[in-house]
């Protein structure tokens, strides 16, 4: 199979990453400088829109999965005997409960050092330990709101919200294209020399 270029699949990612994490607040935005057009023509398919952007958030977590799979496919095409986690299991990890809350940290966490010639796979990295961070706190902020949030709440739980969306995006291209990044030397001898 040999080692895959993550470039593509990263700037594909990265751009799913983006619209998903923006489309809640250009909707909001929409709503407040055009509320009239928004009642007109957006409030009859709100449940159109809804499921669009339910469909394209599953959408970026199967291609960001993906993602995720190659990259630690690389690190096995490259040699790495010695990872804890398959390239499965970085996905898989996340639908089990309770170690959802770990596992695919230390899964990623894995994968950041190898890609980055680490031979400690479980030593912290700043950026991982943030994304996972906000991903978790984007979760948990996600289910108060929506326990919490009435009908009467207003646009502001959805913007806090999409502050959250925003600032897990953010992190987590960056970590996807350092990533990327570093494994464009694996295979060239580059990581080699690390070890030597």
């Amino acid at each position: 199979m040999g080692i895959r270029d993550l470039r593509i699949l990263t700037l594909i990612v990265a751009m799913m990453v983006a619209i998903e994490a923006l489309s809640t607040p250009i909707i909001l935005l929409a709503a407040e400088l055009f509320p009239d057009g928004y009642v007109e023509n957006v409030v009859p398919i709100a449940t159109q829109v809804d499921l669009a952007v339910t469909v394209f958030t599953l959408l970026t977590y199967a291609v960001f999965g993906r993602w995720i799979y190659v990259a630690g496919r690389n690190l096995v095409e490259a040699g790495y005997q010695d990872l804890e986690f398959t390239p499965g299991s970085r996905i898989w990890w996340f639908a089990v409960p309770f170690a959802n809350l770990v596992k695919p940290y230390q899964g990623m966490r894995e994968l950041w050092n190898a890609s980055h010639g680490e031979s400690d796979y479980t030593i912290g990295n700043g950026l991982v330990g943030a994304w996972w961070a906000l991903w978790l706190g984007h979760g948990f902020l996600a289910t108060i709101l929506r326990v919490s949030a009435g009908t009467d709440a207003g646009a502001g739980p959805f913007w806090l919200q999409s502050a959250a969306d925003i600032a897990v995006a953010v992190v987590a291209i960056v970590m996807l294209r350092r990533i990327a990044e570093a494994q464009t030397k694996l295979g060239t001898g580059e990581l080699a020399e690390v070890f030597a």
